[in-house]
């Protein structure tokens, strides 16, 4: 008897869904979907993916907007680095993407809330802030923290942003984004005097256990190539490469 092996959900869409979920703003249609939060920060804000045809039109759109423009280059339609460059947008990075498909009933080896480090969850505005300033690496600014605190505060929200201290102090942050049944893993960092102690897999554990809690059946991340194979430990399987860009008026 053959045994058909589960069919893997498309990167693409996991990648929209949990990116939407945090948005204030938002457009999605076949070729063209972007999203804004209201925070002055290129990460918060994007064009995920775009054709030749409507790479204008999200200029037009999202005119005065910091934003990470994502061009797929395993996707023709999707692949508009071209475009962009054309326009004088800047390379920023290339990064895989990784999934995982969750097992709801696994048993975490090791408690991710215990370890090098001790992971909480962010519910204050004040831990909030000191969530932005690790993430950052600057001080908190006040727009970008209400659009972390419209969808990071409350019973209802999408983001769940995780703290990483050792004798009380912050040194590392996280997130979980989850939309629907996708949870995002997203801004793993760790502050450089804490490095190579794994508290960056441990807030990667204690994400994946938040999304298991939350009814999450897939996971999904971007990481530096470098770091891949941290993730890859954890369960997380490379599926394809995304390039980002910044526009013009952002590196001026």
């Amino acid at each position: 008897m053959n045994i058909t092996e589960p069919r893997q959900p498309d990167p693409l869409s996991l990648y929209v869904d949990t990116h939407l979920a945090r948005a204030r703003d938002s457009f999605r249609a076949e070729e063209l979907a972007w999203f804004t939060t209201g925070a002055p920060h290129e990460e918060l804000n994007g064009v995920l993916y775009a054709t030749a045809a409507t790479v204008d039109d999200a200029l037009q759109r999202l005119a005065g907007v910091q934003a990470l423009w994502h061009s797929w280059p395993e996707r023709p339609e999707f692949d508009v680095e071209a475009q962009l460059r054309d326009r004088g947008f800047r390379f920023v990075e290339e990064e895989p993407v990784l999934t995982q498909q969750l097992d709801p009933q696994r048993e975490v080896a090791a408690a991710p809330y215990q370890g090098a480090a001790t992971i909480r969850l962010v519910d204050t505005e004040h831990d909030l802030a000191t969530w932005e300033e690790i993430w950052t690496g600057g001080a908190s600014q006040p727009a970008t923290h209400r659009a972390l605190a419209l969808a990071g505060l409350g019973a209802s929200r999408s983001a769940h942003h995780l703290l990483a201290e050792v004798d009380g102090v912050a040194v590392g942050c996280g997130a979980a984004v989850v939309a629907g049944s996708t949870l995002a893993v997203e801004h793993i960092v760790t502050a450089a005097s804490h490095r190579r102690r794994g508290i960056g897999s441990q807030l990667t554990e204690a994400a994946l256990t938040l999304g298991r809690e939350y009814g999450a059946k897939n996971a999904i991340l971007t990481a530096s190539p470098d770091g891949a194979g941290i993730y890859e430990r954890l369960g997380f399987e490379r599926r394809e490469p995304v390039r980002r860009f910044i526009t013009p008026a952002a590196h001026e």
